[in-house]
């Protein structure tokens, strides 16, 4: 499902082109991705039961931890190219997210699939080449980047709502998950914002 979901964005995305527009600035709120303090988020994931540990689930976090990575990875280049403040802040806030799935993965003794790859290196070849599709596009115009941050999350937020179905309510990988949709719910509204949608 994943995939279907990555190809269908994909392919409606790189070929649509993007009006220029005027752009507003995102709230504070959007910019910081989420509303609890990353220290005192995990201290309380630490307090939460473990996620029954199925082929399913640790596929999810292995998948998920390379998406935000995507999405870091992504937002840093646009942020040195375009010296933009939403996406040095929401870049910010994919690191956050990273770690606390990289605290999953080391509970569970999954490996990390990031390791030590470099920024826009990724295991997973389908993320390779979305990542490699949406950089190319991001680096057309600024609106362009924009557009393509306002897919990633788009994207994101799928993806997070088929691997949160069927999880524990009250488990630590159900929590990380409605933290991320959260934050990126709030990237999705910053950028709608910057396209002036």
């Amino acid at each position: 499902m994943k995939q279907m979901i990555i190809t269908a964005f994909t392919i409606a995305f790189l070929f649509s082109g993007c009006s220029e527009a005027q752009a507003t600035g995102p709230s504070p709120d959007e910019m910081s991705g989420n509303g609890m303090d990353q220290e005192l988020f995990l201290e309380k994931l630490a307090t939460l039961d473990q996620e029954p540990l199925t082929a399913y689930v640790e596929e999810g976090l292995v998948f998920m931890r390379e998406e935000e990575k995507l999405a870091r990875d992504i937002y840093t280049a646009f942020a040195a190219k375009y010296n933009a403040r939403v996406f040095k802040n929401i870049t910010r806030s994919e690191q956050r997210h990273m770690d606390a799935l990289k605290v999953l993965l080391d509970r569970y003794g999954i490996p990390d699939p990031v390791g030590t790859n470099a920024p826009g290196v990724f295991t997973d070849q389908k993320l390779q080449e979305l990542y490699d599709a949406l950089l190319a596009k991001g680096s057309v115009s600024l609106t362009e980047a924009y557009a393509v941050g306002k897919m990633i999350e788009e994207v994101d937020i799928a993806d997070l709502d088929e691997r949160s179905a069927g999880l524990d309510a009250g488990s630590d990988v159900a929590a990380v998950y409605a933290q991320l949709r959260r934050a990126s719910e709030n990237h999705l509204r910053a950028f709608t914002r910057m396209l002036g949608q």
